[in-house]
């Protein structure tokens, strides 16, 4: 994690200046830019910074002389290139002066934080008792942990921010009532995960794993270690001890607008009762307004938030049904959850009213956490309409974007099919966007002198691939490195591979849909960037 680092960007790009500056504040680092490099090789003399990202190529000075210069002065500093022309002499310059590693341009949010959370690992195990390093103890983690910030779900997975700009995640699942788990699989750190993608799994004996989405994207930067010799946090605690990771986010800005609060308005007119339900209802990562009788309903209803109203039934006696009738006049489209004892003999009369549920003492039997599920429903897109005809496989999908650049997705075979799945998704959602599409019917020639010469002939050339990384089915790794053992020529810098954990038969049939549906929505948003 990014705890007040200082980092320093030396490129005459503004707009990677600028870019980098808003990917890395973001994560808590204290960044300082220059796009003129002596200027910025006086910042580097006179500050210390945690790490350096450098421009190899800069018209007044280029990256090796700033790194020969540094180096009087600098010898330990980290410094990461960032290139736009990479070649093996200059890599092995960079590499003699000490520089730790380079990013191609154009690069993403994703693999410049994974570059940068690289060098700044590697450098706390190289100096493990500096002030810092100690600081990164148990005790620093849990006062993280208990900092105040909203907590924000994307279906059934959360995220917190964290005084130190990363992101604490975990889930509250349902479907786990009366069962103890008996695995749970956490990321990898430094695993880079996207938001709708597996983030890790839970494994309930019987029962196939429950895959746990990521509720944004970023890098992985810290899991909890301690979880699954505890995994009982899971059920009784998931948004305390039972968290998952900690990520250095990388799309934030984008990605919070699609997630929100689970606000509830519990009427409860027992003051013991209401805060013994309230604890429990905030424990599962709610937002609780506690009230108490029906003049407090009745205001909390006012600023027509989207809310769940819980009612405790015992509590209010014969006057429940009709504050429930009360919420169907003034909020009609809140969701209510009667909250009754065994046998309360009201049952029909809230029943007459409009209720999402009639639950027999939920906090009790462990039922509150599907309940939750329910009522605060993943809002999935309407099913596309389905391509009239036979499907059939398709080889490519060529788009013009809006930047005007050509841009090509090669499937390997037997992954994309026109009229179903991941293909029939990414075809409805770039037509959605009323952008050019191409599909192209058939089986891809993946050769590397094919995969080059299409890259010549377009701007940018996306290459799907399922390929068995030991990750969960779905999970995505990026590369815009790939290796085709011969000279690229005029296809440098222009192939992104996506290789996807494919299922149990080696495809994406059986991927669990809201899992294709995020895998097509990142190949979109990908294909629509360059």
């Amino acid at each position: 994690m990014a705890d007040s680092h200082a980092l320093l960007v030396v490129d005459d790009e503004e707009v990677i200046c600028q870019a980098c500056r808003r990917i890395f504040s973001r994560q808590g680092f204290q960044v300082d830019t220059n796009t003129n490099p002596r200027q910025g090789l006086t910042l580097a003399a006179e500050k210390d910074y945690d790490i350096i990202l450098l421009d190899i190529k800069m018209p007044s000075m280029d990256g090796i002389e700033f790194l020969e210069h540094l180096r009087q002065t600098k010898r330990e500093v980290p410094v990461l290139i960032i290139t736009g022309y990479p070649s093996i002499p200059n890599a092995a310059a960079a590499m003699r002066l000490g520089a730790c590693d380079y990013v191609s341009k154009p690069f993403t949010s994703e693999e410049i934080t994974s570059a940068v959370q690289r060098v700044l690992a590697t450098r706390r195990l190289d100096f493990p008792d500096e002030p810092e390093a100690a600081a990164k103890g148990e005790e620093a983690m849990l006062a993280m942990l208990t900092a105040e910030s909203p907590i924000m779900f994307w279906g059934e997975s959360w995220f917190r921010m964290e005084v130190d700009g990363s992101a604490c995640v975990g889930a509250v699942l349902p479907g786990l009532r009366g069962t103890t788990p008996a695995e749970v699989r956490l990321p990898r750190i430094g695993e880079v995960v996207y938001q709708g993608l597996p983030l890790g799994s839970v494994t309930v004996p019987g029962r196939p794993p429950l895959i746990v989405a990521s509720p944004i994207s970023g890098v992985v930067m810290a899991v909890n270690e301690s979880l699954p010799k505890h995994l009982c946090w899971i059920n009784c605690d998931p948004c305390g001890e039972g968290w998952l990771a900690h990520i250095c986010t990388t799309e934030y800005d984008r990605e919070a607008e699609q997630c929100g609060p689970r606000r509830v308005v519990l009427a409860n007119a027992d003051p013991a009762l209401g805060h013994e339900q309230l604890n429990k209802l905030s424990k599962l990562g709610c937002s609780v307004e506690l009230v108490a009788d029906r003049d407090a309903l009745t205001a909390a209803l006012k600023d027509k938030q989207e809310r769940v109203v819980f009612v405790d039934a015992a509590s209010f006696g014969v006057a429940g049904p009709d504050l429930v009738g009360l919420v169907n006049q003034h909020a009609p489209l809140t969701r209510v959850v009667v909250v009754a004892a065994a046998g309360d003999p009201r049952e029909s009369a809230y029943r007459k009213h409009k209720i999402l549920y009639y639950a027999v003492e939920p906090f009790a039997d462990g039922e509150i956490a599907d309940i939750l599920a329910a009522a605060f429903p993943f809002q999935e897109p309407p099913p596309a309409e389905r391509h009239k005809g036979p499907s059939e496989p398709i080889s490519g999908i060529t788009i013009t974007n809006r930047h005007g650049h050509s841009v090509q997705l090669l499937a390997a075979p037997g992954l994309l099919w026109r009229a179903e799945g991941l293909g029939r998704h990414i075809g409805q959602k770039l037509l959605a966007q009323m952008l050019p599409v191409v599909m192209t019917p058939g089986v891809a020639n993946l050769s590397p002198s094919n995969i080059l010469k299409t890259a010549v002939a377009h701007d940018h050339v996306m290459v799907l691939l399922a390929r068995d990384g030991g990750y969960l089915p779905g999970s995505l790794a990026r590369d815009t490195k790939p290796n085709f053992g011969v000279d690229p020529g005029d296809a440098a810098g222009k192939i992104t591979t996506l290789a996807v954990q494919p299922d149990a038969t080696g495809g994406f049939a059986g991927l669990d849909p809201r899992t294709t549906l995020a895998l097509a929505d990142h190949m979109v948003r990908e294909m629509c960037a360059y």
